[in-house]
């Protein structure tokens, strides 16, 4: 689905705009769509970069039987009281 956004911008920008958009052989409003397509995927892969850098050592998940064990293994353990 796609969404209608209004954004004013000064002339000085405008003309800038224009001139870059004829350029790439685009209208303005699809230069603008690739600058923001590209910037958010430029942030997604920083992000994706970190997917798995952390190792705990063992391995994580949803499984509730063995975060229950954990969990009880851990309010059981006085730690030294």
């Amino acid at each position: 689905m796609a969404r209608s956004l209004t954004v004013q911008i000064p002339d000085e920008f405008r003309r800038s705009l224009l001139q870059i958009a004829a350029q790439a052989g685009q209208t303005p409003e699809e230069w603008i769509l690739a600058v923001v397509r590209q910037r958010l995927a430029a942030r997604d892969e920083k992000l994706r970069r970190h997917f798995g850098a952390v190792n705990l050592g063992a391995p994580t998940g949803v499984d509730n039987t063995q975060i229950d064990a954990d969990l009880a293994r851990a309010y059981a353990d006085s730690h030294g009281a």
